[in-house]
């Protein structure tokens, strides 16, 4: 039976994912430097930015970053950007880290280690955008052609024995603790908040009373439970969940409203049902990348490519 791809996002890939703006478009990435048009691919230009913004990028995820390499690069961007927008498939930052995941294990990096890569090279975020967004975009319009497509019991068996991570797989409930700090209460506010956090650490042993105090608090809002896997939550946040005591709260950290902390309800080694499913979607996402390659081929053959400068 085939089955969908999932797209979760956790971890250290949240932070980077959710850092971009949403986009309402899959267009070209543009500079307010001074550009001179290179090359128009269907009628989209490619400029002398667009180039550079995309070399930096290409060095920096470990790929080929030669002038050729590079506009071929773009050229693959705009002719499935064209694709994927006559049918208006739209993507925002949240659905990112399946693209993200993809380009890592491209470079042989952690999730965490390719996107420090990332932010070092200093690529225009737009660019980042466009990147990333038409690459999960087509990947969307490759497996919508290949709905029929299904993957083996023995495929299945084999990618299980050949990634040890799934005998290491673990599964949390958790419950998020929020304590709303406002922008302008600056740096006193945040260091008062993280005390207030603290000593609301030191009652909370336990989720379900510890629930019970955060409601009666008044300051605090606690969210409702979720369940996550490790391989979904990424290592770095795994490995801090692992650290802390069952039914206890993590140390505050930033969040968009302030400080939040993270409790651990429960945390279990992930039953052979969702292992099966997660390798399964990983054996079927290797299928239709192959299919998506073939279809971008495909495509490029009928793609009208002007070339106006070297």
């Amino acid at each position: 039976m085939a089955r969908r791809f999932k797209k979760t996002l956790g971890g250290s890939a949240r932070a980077f994912a959710l850092g971009l703006l949403t986009l309402t478009a899959l267009a070209p990435a543009t500079g307010a430097r001074a550009q001179a048009i290179v090359a128009s691919i269907n009628g989209d230009p490619i400029t002398t930015y667009d180039l550079a913004q995309r070399a930096k990028l290409l060095r920096a995820i470990g790929q080929p970053s030669s002038p050729s390499a590079t506009m071929d690069s773009m050229i693959e961007s705009r002719v499935k950007a064209t694709e994927v927008n006559k049918f208006n498939i739209k993507i925002t930052s949240a659905q990112l880290q399946p693209a993200i995941h993809y380009y890592a294990e491209e470079a042989h990096m952690t999730d965490a280690q390719f996107q420090q890569r990332i932010a070092a090279a200093h690529v225009d975020p737009k660019h980042l955008e466009n990147f990333f967004s038409i690459h999960e975009a087509f990947d969307i319009y490759a497996r919508a052609r290949n709905r029929a497509v299904e993957v083996r019991r023995e495929d299945v068996d084999a990618e299980l024995a050949r990634d040890k991570s799934f005998s290491k797989e673990r599964t949390y409930t958790l419950r998020q603790v929020i304590l709303i700090v406002p922008s302008s209460a600056g740096v006193a506010g945040l260091q008062a908040g993280v005390k207030k956090l603290q000593a609301l650490s030191a009652r909370f042993t336990n989720c379900d009373e510890g629930a019970k105090i955060v409601a009666a608090s008044g300051e605090f809002v606690i969210r409702d439970p979720i369940t996550r896997t490790s391989t979904q939550l990424g290592d770095q946040l795994s490995a801090l969940l692992d650290k802390t005591p069952l039914g206890h709260l993590t140390q505050p950290s930033r969040d968009s409203n302030g400080l939040a902390a993270i409790a651990v309800c429960e945390r279990k080694g992930a039953d052979a049902t969702a292992q099966r499913s997660e390798a399964e979607d990983r054996v079927l996402q290797r299928i239709i990348t192959k299919q998506a390659q073939e279809l971008y081929a495909e495509l490029r053959t009928h793609a009208v490519i002007v070339r106006t400068g070297k």
